[in-house]
Formats: structure tokens, C-alpha cells, sequence
């Protein structure tokens, strides 16, 4: 396309792809609606995960056809769906969790409360067997018991967005989980080169389109034993910064350079 045909292109796509998110959505939150009467089991909660699944995998179609983001996930092939599993990943935008869905068949997350009235998704992170942020100190023994029982669990340490890319300071959660449930820790390096979603600016701004994304499957790290958290934090500190999601903010476009094409990221 043209770059005037861009500047009309986008705007329009980019709004349009939230509609068919939300219509997505709604069907699944109708379709765990309808699973409303059958008891919380693994079965049930395994099912509902992949229904999570199936959306979010439908919705990276929809901006791949649309070419308005496009991700590349690296050495996934690698990951075990056989055991318990503490996944930890950066966080850059809204969207960090749906790219892990969309490649993590069965996975639990953590989630905030609000997300419970959500019409779009409330329905299903409940039925899906996520885990709300609010449990406090039951939360981690909570977590614990299914990562113990062979769950996968995504959590981003941050514990919000990173501003312009810049890795936030890491709470020491995960660790905690990994070593309650005896558990290997998966490093996720997120990278992006659009301010797409980010902390700080609002979801109707226009980013810089054509989004890249990618999800790099990084090392897997032992169950933590007797080390102190401070020394694993650390080290999953070092590994996030020293990659390619560190510099994302000198790649990002200035605002308003909605149109640009920026080069994949690497």
C-alpha cells in the first residue's frame, strides 16, 4: 500500500480490530456461560483454557491478516506442556498475556480483580480457573498447589506495563511459587517495536503500525532450592535486560508517526 492508503488504512483496521475482539470475546464468556452448571474440575478448567486459547489464537490471525501486528514466536517448539511450570515474562503491553495464550495451550495467569466484571473476559477467567490477585498470602500457596499438580503458570514479575520499555524492578513472587511447588522457572523475553498498548498512553491513540512482535523462549531455569531470591531475581533481572526487549523504547515511534514502518524486531 501506499503510505496515503496507510494513513487511512490503519486507523480503520487498528478500531476495527478491537470490535472483533470484543466480539470474540463475548462469544467465549457465552460459551463458559453455558459451562456455568458443570463443577470446577481440572477437566472443565482445562477445557475453558483452551477456549482462551482458541481466542487469543483467532485474534493474532485477524491483525496478522490485517498486517497490523505481526508475531514471531522463537524456540517454542522447546517447551514442555508435561510438568509443572512457573513461565515468567517482561511485560510491555496489554497484550503480553494473549501472545502467550495464543501459544500455551493449557495455562493459568494471574489476574486483577476487576477483570472479574469484565463482559468480555470475565466470564471465562473465571471458568478457566485463573487465579485474582487478591488472594494475599493464599495466592502463592494457591498457585503452588496447581504448578504442583502440573500447571503451567504465566506470570509477569513486574507486576505492571514496563514505561517506554525500560524494565520494571522484579517482585520476588515467582520465585516463591517455583520453589513451593518445586518447579522450573521459563524465561519469556517479550520484544516489540511499536508503543502498542503501553503503560501511559491510551488504547484509542494510535500506535505505530505495522506492529513486530516477538516471543523468544529463553532458558529454563532449575526449581530454586536453597538459593536466596534476591540471588534468582537477579539473574532473571540480568537475562531481561541484556536482550533485545531492553532497547525497545529507542525503537518505538514518536507519537503521532502512526503510518511509519518500522523494521522487525530481532
Amino acid at each position: 500500500m501506499t503510505h496515503a492508503l496507510l494513513t487511512v488504512f490503519h486507523p480503520l483496521a487498528y478500531y476495527l480490530s478491537f470490535f472483533v475482539f470484543g466480539l470474540l470475546g463475548l462469544a467465549l464468556s457465552v460459551g463458559c456461560l453455558l459451562l456455568a452448571w458443570l463443577p470446577a474440575t481440572p477437566r472443565v478448567e482445562h477445557f475453558c483454557q483452551r477456549l482462551v486459547h482458541r481466542h487469543c489464537a483467532l485474534w493474532l490471525g485477524w491483525l496478522a491478516f490485517t498486517r497490523l501486528v505481526r508475531v514471531r514466536f522463537e524456540g517454542f517448539d522447546r517447551l514442555s506442556g508435561d510438568r509443572g511450570l512457573v513461565l515468567v515474562a517482561n511485560h510491555l503491553g496489554l497484550m503480553d498475556v494473549l501472545y502467550l495464550f495464543a501459544r500455551v495451550p493449557e495455562a493459568l495467569c494471574i489476574f486483577k480483580p476487576a477483570v472479574r466484571r469484565n463482559p468480555v473476559l470475565g466470564a471465562a477467567v473465571r471458568r478457566a480457573g485463573y487465579l485474582c490477585s487478591d488472594g494475599g498470602h493464599d495466592l502463592v500457596r494457591l498457585a503452588a498447589e496447581r504448578v504442583a499438580a502440573g500447571a503451567t503458570l504465566i506470570i509477569f514479575p513486574e507486576g505492571t506495563r514496563a514505561r517506554a520499555g525500560v524494565l520494571n524492578p522484579l517482585k520476588p513472587g515467582f520465585v516463591l511459587i517455583a520453589r513451593r511447588a518445586h518447579a522450573p522457572v521459563q524465561l519469556v523475553r517479550i520484544a516489540c517495536d511499536s508503543n502498542l498498548l503501553v503503560k501511559g498512553r491510551a488504547w484509542w491513540k494510535l500506535p505505530g503500525l505495522p506492529a513486530h512482535v516477538t516471543v523468544s523462549l529463553g532458558p529454563c531455569l532449575p526449581p530454586p532450592d536453597r538459593e536466596k531470591n534476591s540471588a534468582i531475581i537477579a539473574q532473571v533481572d540480568t537475562w531481561f535486560r541484556s536482550g533485545p526487549a531492553a532497547d525497545t523504547a529507542d525503537r518505538w515511534p514518536a507519537a503521532g508517526a502512526a503510518s511509519a514502518h518500522p523494521q522487525p524486531a530481532s
